[in-house]
């Protein structure tokens, strides 16, 4: 998962991009970066590692600033799945020679880049960035420089998940979604303006709400003038990512025609069906899990409480690099006594999936005077890793797979009891014919490609 935006417009080029980079900074906290090209299709970037705020002040866009004849830009959220945290490729990057340049940002994971590498003859530098890059610059060249052929047909190549912005010398930007549609990708055309973004939200914030989501295998480009759109011809089972409703998206954002709140909140009510909990007080655990928390309260009439303030500051644990998840997990989150104290607590949250936040929140619980603690959670068990975008590449990490029964589930994580929502309650709160939630059954979108099938490949050392 990364954030992805870009903009072509008469408004500060720069200026633009840093504001909707801001909205989608849950997607992502370990690096950002913007590129530019001018009239004359001069590319320029600047990358940088941690927030936005701090990758991308004033004092390291300098130089962007000052550039004259901006034409457009594009910028992007890490969130590192392959290659490491420290070491990981910072996005844009930007590839070609002579006249014939381009930056590129993605969202996603290419599963098969080792292969590909060796395909393509590109050494691999820390993950599957720089490969994802250079395999469809190399393939433009094959079209005679043109993007928007070499990506009809990318994913003949390619085995993961990508919603993809590529910013021209020519100029122009071009964006596109995998044929799958595993990752949210938003445009708007208006008053001669371009805006691309990872999520509606911060297209929403900005003040454009007249935006389009681009479909599964949808190509469109922009040259200053007019938008293209064209389509992949590679047939594939539509199936975006279930985890985009259940952690990863912001809640006021809109992803397949679905709000993610109110997908959210019909999670919670299913959940409350499915596995009830005798308790005093359902208290959410911020900010994901609020909405099934509501959902929850509402269905079971068991009022919700606000027992656990979280610190904006620490950012998200799931998308922290390892070495830091158990230290966020235990400054992140603040406690109200008065809501705890004597209660028999209904703990509320979207997923688990390693279990260091829940069992860290569960003991504060009882520090703070919790009777009982009974978690329960708005999606099924995370079983099984993902290799289109989430930092999961192996079923050893995951709790669920390493104690399979919710008793001792309940006992790691130290809850009077845990329980999850069904699959079946998931996908009626979500409402799509077809999702991939391969997460929790294994069932990859790839056909013949089982999870040991995509394991191996994906670890395996550059040849």
């Amino acid at each position: 998962m990364c954030g992805i935006v870009g903009y072509i417009g008469s408004r500060d080029v720069v200026s633009t991009i840093i504001s909707m980079l801001f909205e989608l900074q849950h997607r992502g906290q370990e690096a950002a970066g913007v590129s530019i090209v001018t009239k004359n299709g001069d590319i320029y970037s600047v990358v940088g590692r941690g927030l936005v705020s701090e990758a991308l002040n004033y004092t390291n866009l300098y130089k962007l600033y000052k550039v004259e004849g901006t034409f457009g830009g594009i910028g992007h959220i890490r969130y590192a799945t392959s290659g490491g945290y420290l070491d990981s490729q910072v996005q844009p990057i930007v590839v070609g020679e002579d006249r014939f340049k381009a930056a590129i940002v993605f969202n996603g994971t290419i599963a098969n880049y080792i292969q590909l590498a060796k395909e393509f003859n590109i050494k691999v530098i820390n993950g599957d960035t720089l490969v994802f890059a250079q395999v469809l610059y190399k393939l433009a060249k094959e079209f005679g420089n043109d993007f928007i052929e070499a990506l009809k047909v990318l994913p003949n190549y390619v085995i993961g998940g990508y919603s993809i912005a590529v910013l021209t010398s020519e100029p122009r930007i071009v964006v596109a979604k995998d044929p799958r549609g595993f990752r949210p990708l938003s445009i708007a055309v208006t008053n001669e303006e371009f805006f691309a973004s990872s999520e509606t939200a911060a297209l929403d914030v900005i003040g454009i709400n007249n935006w389009k989501e681009i479909l599964p295998g949808e190509i469109a480009s922009y040259d200053g003038s007019s938008i293209e759109l064209t389509r992949t011809s590679t047939p594939a089972l539509v199936s975006p990512c279930i985890f985009e409703y259940v952690y990863f998206s912001r809640p006021d954002s809109i992803f397949n025609g679905v709000s993610i709140y109110i997908a959210r909140v019909r999670m919670g009510e299913e959940l409350a069906k499915n596995v009830p909990a005798n308790g005093d007080v359902v208290i959410p655990i911020p900010d994901s899990g609020r909405g099934a928390a509501i959902g929850f309260s509402r269905e079971s009439k068991i009022p919700l409480e606000e027992g656990i303030v979280v610190n904006k500051y620490i950012g998200r644990g799931f998308i922290a690099p390892p070495t830091y998840r158990e230290l966020i997990s235990k400054l992140k989150y603040g406690f109200i006594r008065s809501v705890i104290d004597g209660k028999k607590v209904i703990l509320v949250d979207d997923s688990i999936v390693r279990g260091t936040t829940m069992r860290s929140i569960v003991n504060r619980l009882r520090v703070y005077g919790a009777k009982e603690v009974h978690v329960r959670v708005a999606s099924p068990s995370f079983k099984y890793p993902c290799f289109m975008g989430i930092d999961i590449a192996s079923r050893d990490e995951l709790l669920a797979w390493r104690t399979m029964s919710l008793t001792d589930i309940a006992k790691v994580v130290e809850a009077d009891s845990v329980g999850y929502n069904t699959l079946e309650g998931l996908l009626k709160s979500v409402g799509l014919p077809l999702v991939c939630h391969a997460c929790f059954t294994g069932l990859y979108p790839f056909k013949s490609l089982s999870v040991d099938d995509l394991e191996k490949m994906f670890s395996r050392e550059p040849l």
